[in-house]
C-alpha cells in the first residue's frame, strides 16, 4: 500500500468523488514533497552532531533535564517491509505505531509537557494507544521524542502529523484532535527555535477555533464529554500565544480581547471581559470549589506578561510614553498586574505552599500542580523584572528628550528591577535543589533576562551588589544552559548572551565571577534579542525555514555588534536589597476571610 493510499484509507471511504480524480496527482505532489524532507531531515541530523561537537560535553548541568541528544538511531516500524533499518526515509511506506513506542511517548509528553504549559487532554484520553487518531499519535512522538533517543525521528513524526493535518482541513473532517496536534506542533517548534513556523501552526489552530467558535462563551453553555477539553485547548493555544505569539504587525491580534478572568475576591463585582470564553476545571491545590486551580492562575497571569512583551516590542521601535504618567502602558500593565495579583487565591501562594520544605520525591508524585505553580511564580517575578528594566529607560531617553527621567522613578523601577531578578535566582536555586525537570523555554528566557540585569549591576559603586550580581549572574547562566541539550531556541539565547558579556567584558574569558569592573558596554541590538526572545536555532539561518519558499522568506539583517551599537554604562547608585524567603516577594496583611455560610441555621 502506498503512503498516500494509506492516508487515504484513514480518513476517506475508498471512493470518495473528490479523491479519485487527484490520486495520481498528489501522489507524485507528496514523492517529491517527501523527498524534500529527507533532504531536511538529513541536513538537520548534520546541524545537532556539528552542535553536539561545538558543546562543552563537561559543562555540568544546573538542573535536571531529559536526556541529552543521542547520535544512536533506534527503529520505526514500517506497513511496507520487515526490513526496519533503512525505512525511516523510505517514501512509499506509511508509519505505524509500536505499541511500547507510543507508551513511551506518552509518558514522555505526561512528564515534560502537561499543563506545563499546555493542558490539551488527560491520561484516560489518549490511555487506548492504538484509538488514537494518527495525527494526534504523531505529533505527541514529533514533541517527545527530543527527550529520548529517538530525537532522529522527530522530523519524519513531524512531517506525518503535518501531512494528516493538512488532509483533514482539505477534506473537511477536523476535529479536536486536529487542532490539538497543531498545538503539540507549534510547541515543539518553539522549542526547536524555529519561531515562524511554530506561529503558523498557532495561527492556523486559533482559525479552526474560530471556524468552530471556541472563542466564544456560548459554545460551553451546553455541557458535552468534550466541553472542558475544548477550554484546555483554547487556553493551551492562548498560554503559547502569550509566550511565543508575535507582539507587532497589522494582522498580530489586540491582546485584550485573550484576557482570561479568575473570580474577584469578596462580591463578585461586574466582569470587564465577561464574554471570554471560560477557563477549564481545574481543582489542584484549592481548597474551595470556587478558587481557581493553580494553571488557570498561571494563564492570568500569562496573559499581563503578552502586555509585557508588548510593551517591549513598542519600546523597541521607540514607541514608549513617560511611564511616570496615569496613562501610561506601563500605568496600564502595572494596574493589570497588581489586579491579577489580588485574583490569585491565598492557597497557590508561596508563603502558603511552602515549596522550599517540600521533598523531591513529594514534588515528583504532584508534578502536575509543582509545574503550573512554576510556570505561576516566574512569571510573577519576570513581569516587574522586565517593565522596570533599567536598559528599557536608558535606550528610550537616548530617542526621546521627554523621557528625562525623575530620580524618584528611575531609583524606584531600578531598586524593583534588581529586587525580583534576584528573585528570580532564588526560584532558580529552589528548582535546582528540589531537582524539577522544566523543559519550556520560557523558563530559560527570564533566566537569560534576569542574568542581563544582574551584568548591568555587575558595575554598581558598591562592592557588596557587585559580587552578589557577579554570584547570580552565574547562577542565571548555567541554568540557560541546562535547557540547552532539548532546546535549540534556548542554545540560540545562550549564545546571544554569551556574545554580550562578551562585548561587556571585552574579553574572551567568559568567567565573570571575579570580574569588577566601573563601567561596561552593553549591546543594543543584542539585548533587544534577548528581552524580546527573537532567537532562532542560528542567526544566519532563515528562520522561517520548513514553510516559505525563497520568494518570500523576509530578510534578516546580521545583529550589528559595532562600537556604534553599544551603550556605555556607569552605575551610580547602588540599590540596597533584602529578601525575606518567607512571603516570595508577595508580602500582603495578615488576614483571613471569613468562612463562607453554608446557608443552613443554627
Amino acid at each position: 500500500m502506498s503512503r498516500s493510499d494509506h492516508l487515504t484509507g484513514f480518513f476517506h471511504r475508498p471512493n470518495h468523488p473528490a479523491r479519485q480524480g487527484q490520486q495520481q496527482q498528489q501522489q507524485q505532489q507528496q514523492q517529491q514533497q517527501q523527498q524534500q524532507q529527507q533532504q531536511t531531515h538529513q541536513q538537520t541530523h548534520q546541524q545537532q552532531a556539528a552542535y553536539e561537537d561545538v558543546t562543552d560535553a563537561s559543562e555540568k548541568s544546573y538542573s535536571a533535564t531529559p536526556p541529552a541528544r543521542s547520535s544512536s538511531s533506534h527503529h520505526m516500524h514500517s506497513s511496507s517491509s520487515s526490513s526496519h533499518k533503512n525505512n525511516i526515509n523510505n517514501n512509499n511506506s506509511s508509519v505505524v505505531f509500536d505499541p511500547d513506542e507510543m507508551a513511551a511517548g506518552v509518558e514522555l509528553y505526561f512528564k515534560y509537557c502537561h499543563r506545563q504549559p499546555i493542558w490539551c487532554f488527560e491520561r484516560d484520553e489518549v490511555g487506548a494507544y492504538d484509538s488514537l487518531p494518527e495525527e494526534l499519535a504523531s505529533s505527541i512522538l514529533a514533541l517527545t521524542s527530543r527527550f529520548s533517543e529517538r530525537r532522529d525521528h522527530m522530523q519524519l513524526y513531524s512531517s506525518n502529523a503535518k501531512t494528516l493535518v493538512m488532509l483533514r482541513i482539505a477534506n473537511g473532517t477536523v476535529d479536536i484532535t486536529t487542532i490539538e496536534s497543531l498545538c503539540l506542533l507549534s510547541y515543539a517548534s518553539f522549542i526547536d527555535g524555529n519561531v515562524h513556523l511554530g506561529q503558523f501552526h498557532l495561527g492556523l489552530s486559533l482559525q479552526l477555533c474560530r471556524s468552530a467558535m471556541l472563542d466564544t462563551e456560548p459554545v460551553y453553555a451546553v455541557e458535552d464529554p468534550t466541553t472542558d477539553r475544548k477550554k484546555r485547548l483554547f487556553w493551551s493555544l492562548q498560554v503559547l500565544e502569550q509566550s511565543y505569539g508575535r507582539q507587532d504587525g497589522l494582522l498580530s491580534f489586540p491582546n485584550d480581547v485573550r484576557r482570561p478572568t479568575l473570580p474577584a475576591s469578596g462580591d463578585h463585582t461586574e466582569q470587564d471581559f465577561s464574554k471570554a470564553p471560560p477557563l477549564p476545571r481545574d481543582e489542584l491545590g484549592t481548597s474551595t470549589p470556587s478558587e481557581p486551580g493553580i494553571w488557570n492562575t498561571s494563564v492570568c497571569l500569562g496573559w499581563v506578561w503578552s502586555q509585557v512583551r508588548k510593551y517591549v516590542s513598542d519600546c523597541a521601535r521607540n514607541i514608549l510614553k513617560e511611564p511616570w504618567r496615569h496613562d501610561s502602558t506601563y500605568a496600564k500593565v502595572l494596574s493589570d498586574f497588581m489586579e491579577t495579583e489580588n485574583r490569585i487565591p491565598m492557597c497557590h501562594r508561596y508563603d502558603s505552599v511552602k515549596f522550599y520544605e517540600r521533598t523531591v520525591d513529594e514534588i515528583k508524585v504532584n508534578r502536575d500542580y509543582w509545574a503550573p505553580w512554576l510556570k505561576e511564580q516566574f512569571t510573577y517575578h519576570a513581569i516587574p523584572t522586565v517593565l522596570n528594566h533599567p536598559f528599557l529607560y536608558i535606550v528610550g531617553a537616548q530617542h526621546n528628550p521627554n523621557l528625562g527621567i525623575p530620580n524618584t522613578f528611575w531609583r524606584r523601577s531600578s531598586e524593583q528591577a534588581l529586587l525580583h531578578a534576584t528573585w528570580i535566582v532564588r526560584m532558580i536555586d529552589m528548582v535546582v535543589d528540589k531537582q524539577v525537570p522544566l523543559v519550556d523555554p520560557f523558563f530559560g528566557h527570564v533566566a537569560a533576562i534576569a542574568a542581563t540585569v544582574h551584568l548591568y549591576y555587575c558595575c554598581a559603586a558598591a562592592a557588596r551588589l557587585k559580587n552578589k550580581s557577579n554570584t547570580d549572574f552565574a547562577k542565571c547562566r548555567r541554568f540557560l544552559k541546562s535547557f540547552i541539550p532539548c532546546s535549540a531556541a534556548c542554545g540560540a539565547l545562550d549564545r546571544n548572551l554569551d556574545r554580550m558579556t562578551h562585548i561587556a567584558t571585552g574579553t574572551d574569558n567568559m568567567d565573570v565571577e571575579d570580574w569588577m569592573p566601573s563601567k561596561m558596554y552593553l549591546s543594543v541590538p543584542l539585548m533587544w534579542e534577548i528581552l524580546q526572545f527573537n532567537s532562532t536555532t542560528d542567526l544566519q539561518e532563515i528562520p522561517t525555514a520548513g514553510l516559505l519558499d525563497a520568494s518570500l522568506t523576509p530578510a534578516v539583517p546580521p545583529v550589528d555588534t559595532s562600537d556604534g551599537s553599544t551603550l556605555e554604562i556607569i552605575v551610580a547608585t547602588s540599590p540596597e536589597i533584602s529578601i525575606n524567603i518567607a512571603d516570595g516577594g508577595q508580602e500582603a496583611p495578615s488576614y483571613k476571610r471569613p468562612p463562607v455560610s453554608s446557608g443552613q441555621g443554627g
